[in-house]
């Protein structure tokens, strides 16, 4: 299975080499999507629009004009499936890659979307709350499914030690922190894992795809342009 795409910095190896590649590029690329998307040319498949956009920036990679940063934007969006008063709902938690000065790299909680189904939580003052400490999720977290997030949410009980930007706690945000301390949201399993790369004016969704075939791995499951 040599095609597998296991691990995210070889996705952006393969991409970036395809670009720069005289001969076979563009084949290249188009192995870095899912083949089996519907939207794309297929036995009994429609066009869809999705295609020509698909065309355009294979296109444009395979001229050279786009490239992958390896240190470039990275954003994360998390889907966990949780328990809230005993029935299940699913929680989105956005998150982005950021650098420090020393070249260390972590992520963090920057925009929560609340369950549906979840209602105003008053939690008791003189619970001691968990905002002063911050937890440094590894940069290599998403690689296994943002485990030690979901670990990290119900050793603590809160998103605080993962939402180090002050500004990113709205009141969606609050309204989970709330669940979270009184005990009514409890985290279950990770359902959902998509990585967003900035290549150019695109923005580039990753997938994950646990398949046993060469078109397998991380493989881009979506394309936005800006």
């Amino acid at each position: 299975m040599t095609g597998q795409i296991k691990h995210l910095g070889d996705f952006i190896e393969r991409f970036n080499n395809a670009a720069k590649a005289e001969n076979e590029g563009e084949a290249a690329l188009r192995a870095l999507f899912n083949e089996d998307d519907p939207r794309l040319p297929g036995h009994g498949r429609p066009q869809h629009p999705y295609a020509s956009q698909v065309d355009a920036f294979v296109q444009s990679a395979n001229a050279g004009k786009i490239m992958i940063p390896k240190r470039g934007n990275m954003r994360a969006v998390v889907g966990i499936k949780v328990s809230y008063n005993g029935v299940q709902d699913t929680l989105k938690l956005h998150l982005r890659k950021d650098y420090t000065a020393d070249s260390a790299a972590y992520w963090h909680i920057t925009k929560v979307t609340a369950p549906t189904r979840l209602g105003d939580e008053k939690v008791n003052g003189q619970k001691e709350q968990p905002t002063a400490k911050q937890v440094m999720l590894p940069p290599n977290t998403h690689e296994v499914s943002f485990l030690p997030l979901l670990r990290g949410l119900n050793d603590y009980q809160s998103l605080a030690p993962f939402t180090h930007c002050p500004e990113c706690r709205d009141s969606a945000w609050q309204k989970v922190e709330n669940a979270l301390q009184s005990g009514h949201l409890t985290a279950e399993t990770v359902v959902l894992n998509r990585i967003y790369l900035t290549a150019g004016n695109w923005d580039i969704e990753l997938s994950e795809f646990i398949r046993e075939k060469e078109n397998s791995g991380w493989l881009i499951s979506d394309l936005i342009e800006k």
